[in-house]
Order: structure tokens, then sequence, then C-alpha cells
């Protein structure tokens, strides 16, 4: 589809009305500066403008060569998520891209030209599931209160308040750089959180020789293609490496907790006590005796099963009739 960089934001009041129509065609990238998810009294928040709970998730943005500074109201054309049933909600300073459709006033107003904007999920700048902000120069640090003549022609305004504010990504949200993406195997699907919760739906995929280093924890034995359904909440901590962009796998040892849907794997799960007193079970693996009963053989016919209890043996005889002898033995 076609892009138009600067054309339609220009033309969309604060209530996201447009006054350009529908022909600017296809997506637009922009950033976000406001998101409404926490109800709001004063008539400028976007909760107010976007009639409260009805426009929840709705977004304020602007377009990306624009720097606003950092305010509580901010002043931006606003847009709907583009799908109700699968929503992702995009931090300030993160970019989406935005569309023009139909609007609801087409019905409730009887505006059949009534247009308004919706996004979609934010674009992946970093290629990391925990966040992907790309901020204005206007909220990176500075030491200087002023902008240049040419950022001013590109509408990044003086800061009169001193310093320039550090970049924020919301109001609760906080950068964890520990988080790490999931390492993908061949035909995975994976859904991942910003938080280190996942859904992966996986196989068994067992590496060659000369990749065993990217081995999957649970490929160590099985027939590739085995299904595995893995569901994660809260990712290990695995410490800071010289490569932050290093994927990983889940781990049942040390993730907060997950649920393992498996098919024949071996999974290496480590007790943490085998103290199970008060299930009325013991931990220890059951041993099959069934075998060495069948192969042990009975050295003497003519002794009752009592009386070859009675002996010490470690094996016993198992419905074997006594002789009925009426020799000297009898």
């Amino acid at each position: 589809m076609p892009v138009n960089n600067q054309g339609p934001v220009s033309g969309i009041n604060d209530r996201g009305q447009s006054s350009i129509g529908s022909k600017s065609g296809g997506f637009i990238p922009v950033r976000v500066i406001d998101v409404s998810l926490v109800p709001e009294e004063d008539g400028r928040s976007t909760y107010q403008l976007t009639d409260g709970f009805w426009g929840i998730g709705a977004i304020k943005f602007e377009a990306i060569n624009k720097g606003s500074l950092k305010r509580k109201f901010p002043q931006g054309s606003i847009a709907y998520p583009l799908d109700a049933n699968y929503r992702k909600m995009p931090l300030i300073n993160e970019i989406v891209f935005v569309i023009l459709g139909p609007s609801r006033k087409r019905l409730l107003d009887g505006n059949s030209d009534a247009v308004e904007f919706y996004y979609t999920s934010a674009v992946n700048i970093w290629n990391g599931v925990h966040l992907n902000a790309l901020p204005s120069p206007n909220t990176l640090p500075s030491s200087t209160n002023n902008s240049s003549n040419p950022n001013v022609d590109r509408g990044i305004e003086n800061n009169e308040d001193g310093p320039q504010p550090e970049p924020s990504y919301g109001q609760l949200f906080t950068e964890n750089p520990a988080i790490r993406n999931l390492y993908p195997q061949e035909g995975d699907i994976i859904f991942e959180g910003r938080f280190g919760n996942s859904l992966r739906f996986t196989s068994t995929n067992t590496q060659p020789s000369s990749s065993k280093s990217i081995q999957s924890p649970w490929s160590t034995t099985g027939k590739n293609g085995t299904p595995l359904t893995i569901l994660r909440n809260g990712q290990v901590d695995a410490g800071i490496r010289n490569n932050d962009w290093f994927p990983i796998y889940e781990n049942i040892q040390q993730d907060d907790s997950s649920i393992y849907l498996t098919s024949g794997q071996t999974i290496p799960v480590a007790l943490a006590s085998t103290n199970f007193n008060s299930y009325g079970i013991d931990a220890v693996s059951a041993v099959d005796t069934t075998k060495p009963l069948q192969e042990t053989p009975v050295s003497n016919t003519t002794v009752s099963p009592k009386e070859a209890d009675s002996t010490g043996s470690v094996f016993d005889t198992v419905n074997v009739e006594p002789t009925l002898n009426t020799g000297s033995n009898g």
C-alpha cells in the first residue's frame, strides 16, 4: 500500500476527525504519545475525548518527525485498535501504523463521510518482545533547553523548563533489560508478552551434531515433529551477556511457573523434595518385580510357600502347589 508520511496527520483535529476524507489511503507510521487506560475527569484527556470506557485502548499519536514535549494531556490525533478481538496495547513512544476507516458516526450521526483512525500493533523497531520504543529527539536527555533552527522547522519544540526529560513509556511501565526473546524452533508458533510470559506451540527438534549448542532442552530424545505445548509465566534471570540480544529457552527449573503438555518428551524436572508422606506415597521410583519372579527358579518343589518364606530367601514361589508326597519327607 502507498505510504503518506505527513499529509493525513496534519489534517486531523484532537478528536480524530479528518478534514481530508478517506483519500489518503495506506498505512501511516506514527508515534504513540498517550494511551487511554485510566479514567480521567479532565475534558482534555484521551479518556474523555474517546467517550470514556467505550474508548479504552485508544491512543493519541503524532507524526514521527514531530518532537512534542512530554505533557499531562498531549495534543495529538486519536486512533482506535484495528482489531477488537486481539489487542496489543502499545507503549508511549512506540511506533504504530494508522489507517483511516469508517466511523460509527456514520450510523449515529448520519454522517456518511465520517472516518476514524485505527492503529496496528507496535512496529518491531528493536526486535524485542519487551519494548520497541523510538522516542522523539525532544525526549532524549540533553544539557540544553534550546532546539536548533532546523529542529524547530521540523516541529521539535524548545523546552523552557530546563533540560529535556527522560523518555517515558507509560504511567506504570518499567523497562527491564533482562527480558529476552525466546529461541524459536522450526515451525514454532510463539506468543510472547512483555514480562517474560509466553505460550509456545512447538515440537521435538533434535539438532544435528554441528548444532548441538542450540539444542532445545526437550529435544534430547524422541521423534522430530512430536508436539509439545509450553505455557510459561515469569522468565529466568539469564544475567547480562555481552550480546544482550541472545535468545533463551524456557527453563522448567528456574522459570517462575509453567505448564508443559508433552507427547513423550523427556523434561528434566528436579523435585524440590521427595518427602510425600502426607500423601501416603513414596517418591522413589517403583521397581518392577514381575520379571525377577518369573525368571527365578524354584529350588525345592517339595517346600510349601510358607516354609520357603521363612528361609530368608529373596524370592517367593507363586501359584505353585506343594507336591503331595507320602514318602519319608512327608
